[in-house]
């Protein structure tokens, strides 16, 4: 690998880590969202090393030392003892911030509008002011409260697939009661069962958060993923898995 290759390749990985840090914080706004898409789409290698740091994250809370020390270098980081244990401590202290992030509390902002929808035998589509399209799956049922900035949709059985495009700051999410799935540009899918959340995306990219409260975790997914929450046991890797970045010479 040439110098200026290796050169672009530390560069992607530096900005995929604070893409990664920035969007798992709870705190990233609309225009910053839009600009991490922009970012994303302008090169293969952008997201393929994004989709690596996430994936080497949630790895890394239940890989052994061994496992870590294999997947450091891939990253450019040294595999000292002292250096493999900090990273776990590091992401447990971002865990903790996020955790409190989330938890605030806030004034909740007014509803301009509630509606039950329910779906039996066949699919039922609705088309709502801010131009989102929800598409309830057959024995699914939901609630749809609409905001003046939001719309959110609490699905309580079943499965939705929701189309999304907003330029503004209007944004959407699904909620399942414990697994929370927010987007302002995306074609997704979300379906529940007594234990499960499964969140799928075709297109765009979605914020899933999920899990108890003392282990909460946010995870943004792109077109080709999903993720599953547990109600118990909170939010499983990211899937499909990313091949991991070329190595440097």
């Amino acid at each position: 690998m040439g110098t200026h290759q290796g050169e672009f390749l530390d560069q992607t990985q530096a900005q995929a880590a604070y893409w990664f840090t920035r969007l798992n914080s709870g705190e990233a706004t609309a225009a910053e969202l839009r600009e991490f898409e922009d970012w994303r789409r302008a090169n293969p290698e952008h997201e393929r090393c994004y989709r690596y740091i996430c994936y080497f994250c949630d790895a890394s809370l239940d890989a052994s030392e061994q496992e870590l020390k294999r997947l450091l270098p891939r990253l450019g980081t040294s595999t000292d003892d002292a250096i493999v244990v900090r990273p776990r401590r590091l992401w447990v202290g971002v865990l903790v911030l996020v955790t409190v992030a989330v938890g605030a509390w806030f004034w909740p902002e007014p509803i301009l509008q509630e509606e039950y929808i329910q779906a039996t035998s066949s699919m039922l589509e609705r088309h709502f002011p801010d131009g989102t399209i929800v598409l309830l799956e057959p024995d699914s049922e939901v609630r749809v409260k609409r905001y003046a900035e939001s719309l959110e949709v609490i699905l309580m059985r079943g499965a939705v697939a929701l189309s999304v495009d907003h330029q503004d700051k209007q944004s959407v999410e699904v909620d399942t009661g414990f697994a929370q799935a927010h987007t302002h540009k995306a074609q997704f899918r979300v379906n529940v069962s007594d234990k499960t959340t499964r969140v799928q995306v075709q297109e765009g990219s979605v914020e899933v958060a999920g899990g108890s409260w003392w282990r909460r975790q946010v995870r943004v997914l792109m077109p080709g993923q999903h993720v599953d929450v547990d109600r118990w046991a909170g939010m499983r890797r990211v899937q499909p898995a990313p091949a991991p970045p070329p190595e440097a010479d």
